[in-house]
């Protein structure tokens, strides 16, 4: 009796866990293939900073060079000077600048700059970056010590391409309207140190936004067909086009800019001559 007992006891938790098991599942479709995870794109790489421009001084005699990309100031205790010519990277980190007056080849400058620590013999304080060896139409080699203005390398800098600009990106139409930017840059009576933006308009005309070194802006209207400005008026402050400024247009005609933050691509319509600089100022004060 005792062991019939015991096998009933046995027997009812097996029966409750037969009870209680869940019926088998319907048969479920198998999840969709996960779509491949796309890979992200390579950031183009930041453009390095180098030296835009120099400030070179020597002694006895005293002589300055202000040195920029494609022209130089030469001050002597005589006369200061201004020079066409052109500032080269070397191999080693060095410089060459060579000048000349307009229309005077034979007074001629030529400077060689290279890095190393360099002494002021007049002045007190730290050393100065580089070092100058330039001669004068000629003339014996004098000394000197240089300081550098930092920018971005703009020679390595992206070419413009309109493929893949957003839609808030006034420079998608960069291609049907460089001619007008062109005549109002030369032609407009302002002095443009930026277009800060330019659009089509109808009756086949555009727009284009000209600021000067004052930041005043004027809007300048072109006909499209016959290239002709019809208007240049002053705006007013706080008139501001959609993506105004975001980029801005720098004209390459005197020299390249020199441009310590943000990204930067080089124009190059219709031919290997830059023609001007797309500045995108995100990170800049």
């Amino acid at each position: 009796m005792k062991l019939r007992l015991l096998t009933l006891a046995l027997l009812v938790p097996l029966a409750a866990c037969q009870q209680e098991a869940p019926a088998p599942a319907a048969d479920v479709p198998p999840p969709p293939p996960m779509a491949p995870i796309a890979e992200p794109v390579p950031a183009a790489p930041a453009v390095a900073m180098v030296p835009r421009a120099f400030l070179c001084r020597g002694n006895e005699p005293f002589w300055s060079l202000d040195i920029t990309a494609e022209s130089a100031l030469l001050k002597t205790p005589d006369a200061e000077t201004e020079l066409d010519g052109r500032l080269l990277a070397s191999d080693g980190g060095s410089y060459r600048f060579t000048g000349a007056p307009e229309g005077s080849p034979a007074e001629a400058v030529a400077t060689l700059i290279t890095p190393g620590q360099c002494f002021d013999t007049m002045a007190d304080g730290p050393a100065l970056p580089f070092i100058a060896q330039a001669s004068f139409a000629g003339g014996e080699p004098v000394n000197g010590c240089c300081s550098a203005e930092m920018g971005l390398d703009l020679d390595a800098a992206p070419v413009f391409d309109a493929a893949g600009k957003p839609d808030t990106d006034w420079s998608r139409r960069l291609d049907d309207l460089d001619e007008a930017i062109g005549r109002c840059v030369q032609d407009a009576g302002v002095v443009t140190v930026a277009v800060t933006t330019a659009w089509p308009m109808n009756h086949g005309k555009a727009g284009v936004r000209l600021r000067d070194p004052g930041d005043a802006r004027f809007d300048c209207t072109v006909d499209l067909g016959s290239g002709k400005i019809d208007d240049v008026a002053a705006v007013a402050a706080d008139d501001r086009q959609p993506g105004e400024g975001e980029p801005l247009w720098l004209p390459a005609g005197n020299g390249p800019p020199i441009l310590d933050c943000g990204r930067v691509e080089r124009v190059m319509l219709g031919g290997d001559a830059v023609v001007g600089y797309l500045h995108y100022t995100e990170g800049c004060d």
